[in-house]
């Protein structure tokens, strides 16, 4: 079963994503669930600023069921705790926190959170199904099946930008996972297991080129993740994941 989202507006459960691979269809199902005209939506000249509100508003609704959620039945079963005042839940290593009173959820120190990775945090709230295990074989993207349809926008969101920045370096990747609470491996050349939740995990491995081959990489996944959290999040979490390791690369 699903934990339900009950009287808070358009049925934001139907549809959802929260990368930058489908936020045009996000938008477009928001509003036409709230009856708001769009008017030139559309048009070439919306700017950043246009949409990163139209994320806001979706995050807003998801912030209206956690409210309403059961949430200590939620967090027992992603892995998370709680107190009175907030729940508390691990993303990418980073502690992070929500608000139980509002649903506002922030980093660790008070870290704002891009809205994207807000999505995430409560898709995977959302969507975990209440007989998800976290055991499981460990698969690449297209062996599930769920998320198989964004194989290509996985691809370049997650898989190229990994190739090309530790191109040549591929020790700065395992440090980079180490430093992000991550377990080494032993494929490829280099492998690290990231864990973006408590039951959920990724392993990145990467085997670098030479004067015959160019880098390569790869990713592999629960089989059960797509019971774990939405479809749509399973590419989204894996180019958090590079985003993050890069970052931890170059501090």
């Amino acid at each position: 079963m699903y934990y339900h989202i009950e009287n808070a507006g358009a049925d934001v459960g139907k549809f959802f994503c929260t990368s930058a691979f489908f936020c045009a269809k996000l938008i477009k199902e928001y509003r036409e669930q709230s009856r708001i005209r769009y008017g030139k939506s559309r048009e070439k000249g919306k700017t950043m600023e246009d949409r990163g509100s139209n994320y806001e508003k979706v995050y807003a609704q998801f912030q209206d069921w956690f409210v309403q959620c059961p949430q200590e039945d939620v967090m027992k079963k992603v892995g998370g705790d709680f107190d009175r005042e907030y729940a508390y839940l691990p993303f990418f290593g980073e502690r992070c926190r929500i608000l139980r009173k509002t649903g506002e959820i922030t980093g660790e120190e008070e870290r704002e959170l891009p809205v994207t990775e807000r999505l995430t945090i409560m898709h995977h709230l959302r969507y975990c199904k209440s007989f998800a295990e976290e055991n499981g074989r460990m698969v690449p993207f297209r062996e599930i099946r769920e998320a198989a349809v964004f194989e290509r926008a996985y691809e370049k969101a997650a898989l190229e930008p990994l190739k090309r920045y530790f191109a040549g370096r591929p020790g700065r990747l395992l440090e980079a996972g180490l430093k992000m609470g991550g377990v080494r491996e032993g494929y490829g050349d280099v492998s690290v297991t990231l864990y973006p939740f408590p039951k959920i995990r990724l392993t990145y491995i990467f085997w670098d080129g030479d004067e015959e081959f160019p880098p390569s990489a790869n990713i592999l996944f629960q089989d059960s993740i797509a019971r774990w959290t939405h479809p749509e999040s399973v590419p989204t979490l894996a180019q958090i994941g590079t985003e993050r390791l890069i970052q931890a690369a170059g501090k």
